[in-house]
């Protein structure tokens, strides 16, 4: 029997009273979508530009003052409610984030006029005519990861592979359902456990009036600071893919989308569980010791078919933009813990443990700086603890009298739960720099370094790309680890010994410095 643990009622009750709540009126000439806001017109205006190309919509630049601060909101012409939900589905299904705005007597912006940047021959490429009612995409990609030393267990310092990702959208009925499907495959040749396929994306849905539906397989993106995503919960880490946690499993869902002049409320409820992916015994960037899958275990009683549920709130008050939720689960970290097979050796056994867990993401502009904010309190097998990621980033524009932009970012990630964290992010402070060149082929790059103020351990990161052409882009990532010591590997009970070493948690990590090209090719 099926028990409803007191936590997840709670979002059942927020369910139906949110589905119960009514929209306010709104004047139908009156309504636009936001896209953002920032504190340089130039800024403003190349994102305008870009998604207007993108959604093939009107895009505007409107000045608002905020107390003493000037700042340039990126939003639509007015909208008729049609068009407002046929632009809102589009911006959500392209990763745009979005809020409504309901224009009023005593609130005229100070100034309004279209994105003056003319489009860049990558811009005018992308709008092309097309066929608005479906949407066919491949992209095909060629990767090589290179590494200086061999693994700690002798893996190969060579590891390329190819991948394959596919998406088809269907519109129907004036563009209030649509069928959208995203099959993801990869094929490495030093790891067999990064070899597999997974259905990122296969649902359907339906616009309402002010509300929306979507039922099916999705991925849910929540968080907004650079270096560590705390408080993104929804989907499971692909962590295969890459050690960044930025690739996630599709997430089978039915969510439902209120839209309200007071904010979106978002209820969902997640009707199967992931387990995450990591690294095969061949396979670099992992543990000491790999993980067996094949021997995972569950806290609830229902495994991987426990019901969970998340609600949350997006709203905007000035330049603030923010989001409130809470999920009740089973968490998607799992406790890896050492266990002996029968032929005698040692593998890592993943437990999923329930947990309830409450959560911030926020972020405002003020002048040239976005200052963000992820905060957490999460409570899980009888205990609770709370962490939080907080920092900004300021934009220089034109950055030593060239066309490109420089962003400074500075962010701090702390966990109350100290060295006794799960998480390698307890006590540690993030620098980078991100440039972008603002060129034809779209060229940026970032430059990064996390740092534990405590152990000194340290993560330098880089990421970068640009397009060659119209059909090919190309990606370099890179990572390098120091300031821990490599483990033992042999006798096991010194190997034991060390994964449970709180000064040295990136050990297993020392000799997987790594370089990573990739080159994608699009149809």
């Amino acid at each position: 029997m099926y028990l409803i643990r007191p936590s997840l009622l709670r979002v059942w009750l927020i369910i139906l009273i949110g589905a119960g709540l009514p929209a306010t009126g709104v004047t139908q000439a009156h309504q636009r979508l936001v896209f953002g806001s920032f504190g340089q017109p130039t800024n403003a205006q190349r994102w305008a530009a870009n998604v207007g190309v993108e959604l093939d919509v009107d895009i505007q630049v409107q000045e608002r003052r905020e107390a003493d601060d000037l700042l340039f909101r990126v939003v639509t012409s007015p909208l008729h409610d049609d068009e407002l939900r046929l632009v809102r589905r589009r911006a959500r299904e392209a990763g745009f984030q979005v809020w409504r705005l309901t224009d009023s007597a005593s609130e005229e912006p100070d100034s309004i006029g279209y994105a003056t940047v003319p489009p860049t021959a990558y811009e005018r490429t992308l709008s092309a005519p097309r066929d608005l009612m479906r949407e066919f995409d491949v992209d095909l990609g060629f990767q090589t990861r290179s590494y200086p030393r061999d693994g700690l267990d002798g893996q190969s310092r060579f590891q390329p592979s190819i991948s394959a990702m596919f998406r088809y959208r269907r519109y129907f009925n004036d563009d209030r359902d649509s069928f959208t499907i995203r099959p993801f495959g990869r094929l490495d040749e030093a790891d067999s456990e990064r070899t597999h396929a997974d259905m990122r994306e296969l649902y359907v849905s339906h616009v309402g009036d002010d509300w929306d539906l979507s039922v099916g397989f999705q991925q849910v993106f929540w968080g907004v600071t650079e270096f560590h995503h705390l408080v993104d919960v929804i989907n499971q880490t692909d962590q295969v893919e890459n050690i960044d946690g930025e690739d996630k499993l599709g997430q089978p869902m039915i969510n439902l989308s209120l839209i309200r002049d007071w904010g979106i409320l978002d209820f969902y409820v997640l009707t199967g569980f992931r387990e995450r992916t990591f690294p095969g015994e061949d396979g670099r960037l992992r543990r000491q010791l790999p993980v067996d899958d094949s021997l995972v275990t569950y806290e609830s009683g229902d495994e991987e078919w426990h019901i969970d549920g998340s609600v949350r709130w997006s709203h905007h008050l000035g330049p603030v933009e923010f989001g409130i939720y809470h999920f009740s689960g089973t968490n998607r970290e799992p406790e890896l813990r050492p266990w002996q097979l029968t032929s005698g050796d040692w593998v890592l056994q993943p437990h999923y443990a329930l947990m309830d867990q409450t959560a911030l993401d926020a972020q405002a502009i003020v002048g040239d700086y976005l200052f963000k904010l992820e905060a957490l309190t999460r409570s899980s097998q009888g205990q609770r603890y709370a962490a939080a990621t907080g920092g900004f980033e300021r934009t220089l524009v034109g950055a030593f009298g060239t066309r490109a932009d420089l962003g400074i970012i500075l962010e701090y990630m702390y966990d109350d739960r100290g060295d006794d964290a799960t998480t390698v992010f307890e006590h540690d402070l993030g620098l980078g720099t991100r440039w972008r060149w603002n060129d034809v082929a779209d060229s940026h790059a970032l430059f990064g370094v996390i740092w534990d103020v405590q152990t000194h351990e340290y993560v330098l990161k880089l990421e970068g790309g640009r397009r060659l052409g119209n059909d090919w882009q190309l990606f370099v990532e890179g990572r390098v680890f120091g300031g821990g010591y490599q483990p033992p590997t042999e006798p096991v009970e010194a190997v034991l010994e060390s994964m449970l070493d709180t000064q040295n948690k990136l050990g297993a990590l020392q000799r997987d410095d790594f370089l990573q090209l990739e080159l994608t090719r699009f149809f």
